[in-house]
């Protein structure tokens, strides 16, 4: 039976999708410093739509949009966003990542559950026109970036990503010994990030 919520600490089974997670979380009425901004709530796993991957988070970066975002300067993200339709009152930093796919969405063929991906910042829109008529997406009014639009970023347990973004990776190594081990299943402790599959490679199993 799956958890409402696994503990910091805790694995859940490879696959199984909890309804809760932890993450670090930055809301309007605490910015200011980051040791300030940042706190460890507990928020809904976000849902896995077309295209998109959710990644069990291994590790995660600390870039200075994580600073820009807890100050509100120069730009409100929470407020941006919200302006732009979306209902989430607080925000979630982080910009890369690496971990483990633990769901995958309807038309994802690059990776599968189980591989071990690298996640970037940069998101977008593989329908968009202008990215179908020969736009780089990079240049695309489509793209977004980790950290400051989308709220499935990395500084969670589980993180969604667009297929763009996670690019299949040897297996993360984990341990604090002199030799870390490597093992094709997710090391004891981690959170999940939802984004797309890249399908700059083919999936390798781990």
């Amino acid at each position: 039976m799956t958890k409402a919520l696994y503990e910091i600490g805790e694995t859940p089974p490879l696959g199984e999708v909890p309804r809760q997670m932890y993450a670090s979380v930055i809301r309007q009425n605490r910015f200011g410093e980051p040791k300030q901004a940042f706190r460890t709530e507990v928020v809904d796993t976000p849902a896995v739509g077309r295209g998109q991957v959710l990644v069990y988070v291994m590790a995660a970066g600390i870039n200075y949009n994580n600073v820009w975002s807890s100050l509100g300067e120069p730009v409100d993200v929470i407020g941006m966003r919200q302006r732009q339709g979306q209902p989430e009152d607080f925000h979630i930093g982080g910009s890369e990542a690496s971990g483990v796919v633990w769901a995958v969405g309807e038309g994802v063929r690059s990776v599968t559950v189980g591989d071990h991906v690298l996640l970037t910042s940069g998101q977008w829109d593989e329908a968009a026109a202008d990215i179908r008529m020969g736009t780089d997406p990079l240049v695309s009014e489509s793209i977004k970036a980790w950290g400051t639009r989308p709220t499935t970023v990395p500084s969670r347990s589980s993180a969604v990503s667009t297929n763009t973004s996670a690019t299949p990776s040897p297996p993360i190594c984990h341990g604090r010994s002199r030799r870390p081990s490597c093992s094709p299943g997710p090391p004891p402790t981690g959170s999940c990030s939802a984004g797309r599959a890249t399908r700059s490679a083919p999936a390798t199993p781990s």
